[in-house]
């Protein structure tokens, strides 16, 4: 299980750069080792550093309509009551929660560092709202919640003896608004499950036939980018998967893609890919086309293109794909995306739409397209800041949106509990119609 959105990363040298730059500039210390707890005075200095440098380095002046000033007084003075840096943790987050924003965060240091790690804590299962009910969506395999028969399809009732509406209300209200409601409902319901590894949470799921099962499910390491998997279907298409845009990502992508290259058609799932680094996004899209195509530019906080500096250091402005010769792979394409694909995966199931290169299929995406730099803080922890703007090829503001998928899949609660998977057929007849089409004109 990933995370729910990851950060839309300028290309990693640069983005290592200005993070040093900024955090210098502002006087903003990284944490060396294992953290230290602060004091009073160091939990109010690393607040209002935190205000200030949102403040000045927001992609959006007027903060989403929110009235950034007034936040700062109506938080700072609850950092005098808190107790314990988790607290202050906590209230650091749910404070730039209020941006609306899925990219402008607080992570915690032990948060921060299993991110350096690429890892993630999961107690083994997935759970999102449908038909109004919190619903296992997906259980990891080889996993304790697996091996105590909770399945895709249970309801939760309870989540450590707390009825899971009540436990959600107050969840929601420490999230606030993300990017959109898609957006909001994945980081709530993460939230709820989500916890140090080896702590575990107590659930109360209810089967299809209205019995009861209770589990105590522990919290686990996993890594945040499994490797990318390609399979043969029985029809000759080709599905690949993969759970980041990273380096491993590219780097496999591309041989799998090699290998496929006489494939009648290939399958990208993206369901559940968070997104990861912008650079790596673009490198893989190039393997599509033949030539230089936009996948859309970016916008800083003036609403104008990056400076002639900041493009000079590396900040892209023109997101382009593509070369003469470049092109591996030349035929039909389906994507599946689904609300929790997010950042890059929205912008490279976006271009691909746009460019006419690839089907969309499935449900809306998470509306969470902005590019967002890390800035390292005394304590051990990070702030991630939304700094640019992006807009696809066509002008369309993916943020808040999403991409609308070309032919759309529900998700339904029967799907779920026969293990059947109705976006992954309808891709495929997708395909097929595409064949179809093909062998007519020959």
């Amino acid at each position: 299980m990933t995370p729910i959105f990851s950060r839309l990363k300028l290309p990693q040298p640069l983005a290592q750069l200005f993070s040093v730059l900024l955090v210098l500039s502002l006087s903003v210390l990284s944490w060396a080792g294992h953290p230290k707890p602060l004091s009073a005075k160091q939990r109010l200095k690393l607040f209002d550093q935190v205000w200030q440098m949102v403040n000045e380095r927001y992609y959006d002046p007027a903060f989403n309509g929110v009235d950034w000033k007034a936040l700062r007084e109506r938080y700072r003075p609850r950092v005098a009551g808190v107790t314990s840096d988790g607290n202050f943790y906590s209230l650091l987050k749910e404070m730039t929660g209020q941006l609306h924003d899925a990219h402008t965060r607080f992570r915690s240091p032990q948060e921060r560092q299993r991110s350096d790690k690429s890892q993630a804590s999961t107690a083994g299962i997935a759970v999102g709202e449908l038909d109004g009910n919190p619903v296992v969506i997906t259980v990891d395999a080889d996993s304790d919640a697996a091996r105590a028969g909770v399945e895709p399809g249970m309801i939760v009732s309870t989540v450590d003896g707390v009825a899971f509406a009540e436990r959600l209300q107050q969840v929601r209200e420490e999230v606030g608004t993300s990017s959109s409601q898609r957006a909001t409902a994945l980081i709530s319901y993460h939230r709820i499950l989500t916890g140090e590894p080896e702590s575990s949470v107590r659930l109360g799921l209810l089967r299809a036939d209205g019995t009861t099962l209770n589990v105590s499910l522990t919290r686990h390491i996993i890594p945040l980018a499994p490797p990318v998997i390609t399979r043969e279907l029985p029809s000759g298409y080709v599905y690949l998967r993969f759970g980041m845009f990273d380096e491993r990502a590219a780097r496999e992508f591309k041989d799998a893609l090699a290998r496929a290259k006489s494939a009648p058609g290939i399958l990208v799932d993206l369901r559940g890919n968070p997104g990861g680094d912008l650079e790596t996004a673009l490198r893989i899209a190039d393997g599509f086309f033949a030539e230089k195509v936009s996948f859309g530019k970016v916008i800083s906080r003036s609403g104008k293109a990056p400076s002639l500096l900041l493009r000079i250091l590396g900040v892209p402005s023109d997101l382009d794909v593509g070369h003469p010769g470049g092109q591996i792979y030349s035929g039909p394409v389906v994507i599946l995306v689904n609300e929790g694909s997010g950042s890059d995966a929205e912008l490279f199931a976006a271009g691909m739409q746009e460019n006419g290169r690839a089907a969309v299929v499935g449900r809306q995406t998470c509306g969470c397209v902005l590019a967002s730099i890390a800035h390292r803080v005394k304590g051990g922890g990070e702030l991630d800041i939304s700094e640019f703007n992006i807009l696809t090829a066509q002008g369309n503001r993916l943020e808040g949106t999403g991409v609308i998928p070309d032919v759309p899949v529900p998700l339904t609660l029967e799907d779920l509990r026969r293990h059947h998977d109705a976006t992954l057929r309808e891709a495929v007849a997708i395909l097929n119609s595409s064949s179809a089409t093909k062998s007519a004109v020959r």
